[in-house]
């Protein structure tokens, strides 16, 4: 099995701007998440995972329990679950509106894919391990 804890370091996206836009995100704000170099550590302790980004956005939670998120660039309180198969993490995410999306997260040996959809809308981020 692929090792899930470790460092990340951002080399590219693809239609992030667009997805976050799609969110409710700024313009402004939407583009400066296309910078690249951004770092994500995660850190595992049996079921519980931490993702901390030099952005600092950061996401906490038990594997198969639901928790709250705030998304504070769009002004809304997600309810989220994450679960684990293999070496993919998926996050399904709700808003109190019934808007739903899904940020999957699959690692490998050099790093990590985090693929983000909603409704037709979807976007990935490339990560490599450091």
């Amino acid at each position: 099995m692929v090792q899930i804890a470790g460092n990340y370091k951002l080399d590219k996206n693809e239609n992030l701007s667009v997805y976050l836009k799609s969110l409710g995100v700024p313009e402004e704000l939407a583009q400066k998440a296309e910078t690249p170099g951004l770092t994500l550590e995660v850190v595992v302790e049996g079921n519980k995972y931490s993702f901390k980004s030099s952005s600092k956005i950061n996401l906490e939670f038990t594997l198969d329990e639901e928790f709250e998120e705030p998304f504070a660039v769009a002004g809304i309180v997600l309810k989220s679950i994450a679960k684990l198969n293999g070496n993919k993490i998926t996050v399904t995410s709700k808003t109190d509106d019934g808007r739903t999306g899904t940020r999957t997260y699959e690692f490998t040996d050099s790093g990590l894919t985090l693929t983000l959809t909603s409704k037709d809308i979807t976007a990935k981020r490339y990560y490599s391990r450091t």
